[in-house]
């Protein structure tokens, strides 16, 4: 992960920095393009961001809105990215978690969507109440940050995929039938990195773990898998958003229904 946050820096020292790709002007890169371009294994480039972000963070780097950019490519230059930090990041199982994440990033987006197309039902009903219970076990166990930036890596990737996708879609073909199962392939997603969190017995329940793996595990090779007729394809609504996002549509709701 260092090598590509300084494969980066070194992309942006070159190219040129803008803070953001509709301001930049002729090579110039966004911090978030260079750190794309800089990844070598599907997945790691957001990885790689998202620890940076943290560290930035947490050096104090956005405090002072008027920073200059150059400010926070001297920070992004000089970051070193240890096995002490991701598991400071994601948790003492970040090793599984990281090879559960850069698995689906792996399929690519537009394959790893056509698989959950063709999948047979997958996901078990009650996945996001046992997704749910995991989450107090991580916050009983002071694991509550580790736990939601592991779901936020999730989160950051899917939005990205989406927007480029987007991005492509032929005006021409239905909206409806263009972002199908868009949702769904998210929330397996979730799943499974929600069972890394708490892969090789520890603490949560095995069961439980092993149930959300499942989901990811039967889209990857379903015919390693017997027809389970209590599956669904079935993802809540809004389930996908950050806790954030949620409390901000909670707190708008009884607006909208007043319109």
């Amino acid at each position: 992960m260092t090598t590509v946050v300084q494969r980066a820096a070194e992309l942006l020292r070159v190219n040129g920095a803008a803070w953001g790709p509709q301001v930049a002007t002729g090579t110039e890169l966004s911090i978030g393009e260079a750190l794309a371009q800089a990844g070598s294994v599907p997945g790691d480039a957001t990885i790689a961001e998202m620890e940076w972000l943290r560290q930035a963070d947490r050096d104090g780097m956005y405090d002072d809105p008027n920073r200059p950019l150059d400010r926070l490519v001297q920070h992004l230059e000089a970051t070193t990215i240890t096995d002490a930090d991701l598991a400071e990041h994601l948790g003492p199982n970040w090793p599984i978690i990281v090879e559960t994440f850069t698995t689906v990033a792996a399929i690519g987006f537009d394959d790893y969507v056509a698989q959950v197309r063709r999948s047979p039902p997958m996901r078990v009903a009650d996945a996001l109440n046992i997704r749910a219970q995991l989450q107090e076990r991580a916050a009983a166990t002071g694991l509550r940050e580790q736990w939601a930036r592991s779901q936020d890596l999730v989160a950051a990737y899917f939005e990205r995929c989406i927007s480029e996708s987007l991005s492509r879609r032929d005006p021409t073909e239905p909206m409806d039938e263009y972002i199908r199962d868009w949702p769904l392939a998210q929330a397996l997603a979730h799943d499974a990195v929600a069972a890394a969190f708490f892969a090789e017995g520890t603490g949560a329940d095995e069961d439980q773990v092993e149930t959300l793996a499942r989901g990811l595990q039967i889209v990857q090779a379903p015919e390693r898998f017997d027809r389970d007729g209590s599956l669904t394809r079935t993802v809540q609504p809004g389930e996908n958003l950050s806790a954030e996002d949620a409390e901000l549509l909670d707190a708008e709701e009884p607006f909208l229904e007043d319109e």
